[in-house]
């Protein structure tokens, strides 16, 4: 219940305001938030969620899934419209072919930056200072220091050493 409440209060606060209270309310729902997150109207349904320090997430971004953990590093830029989910289902029989429900943890390591409307999905790493290019649909690791775009998300480029 509390997911819901701090998501509608999220939704109805002004995107680019009151930092501080959005990050009061996330710690509220078992978040651990450094200092200077900025968040816009995001929506976190049913995780852990761990944000490093100075990092942003954009407007309409959703973080979602079953009882596993996020963790996004310090200095990281997700942008609007991303989503980031823990929960699949293991493949079913002829009658349902989504079968169990389960989640794996997704770690998003400091530096990265995540362009518009990126899907991260369950299980995957996302090394140091890599970026996603906008769209792209992030079902395996990616390493540190790439940029990977595409779908599902291929390494385009080594971007320089950090």
């Amino acid at each position: 219940m509390k997911y819901y409440f701090v998501n509608i209060i999220l939704r109805i606060l002004p995107s680019s305001r009151f930092f501080r209270l959005k990050r009061l309310l996330l710690t509220y729902i078992g978040a651990t938030i450094g200092e200077n997150v900025r968040v816009m109207r995001i929506k976190v349904e049913g995780v852990k969620l761990r944000i490093g320090e100075n990092t942003f997430i954009g407007d309409e971004t959703l973080i979602t899934g079953g009882d596993s953990i996020v963790s996004i590093g310090s200095n990281c830029d997700i942008s609007s419209r991303v989503s980031i989910v823990t929960g699949t289902h293991k493949i079913g029989d002829k009658e349902k072919a989504a079968g169990e429900g389960y989640s794996e943890d997704i770690i998003i390591e400091d530096g990265v930056w995540i362009g518009f409307g990126a899907i991260i999905l369950h299980g995957v790493t996302i090394g140091k200072g890599s970026i996603i290019g906008a769209g792209a649909v992030v079902n395996s690791n990616i390493p540190s220091g790439v940029l990977a775009i595409g779908i599902p998300a291929k390494i385009k480029k080594h971007l320089n050493p950090i």
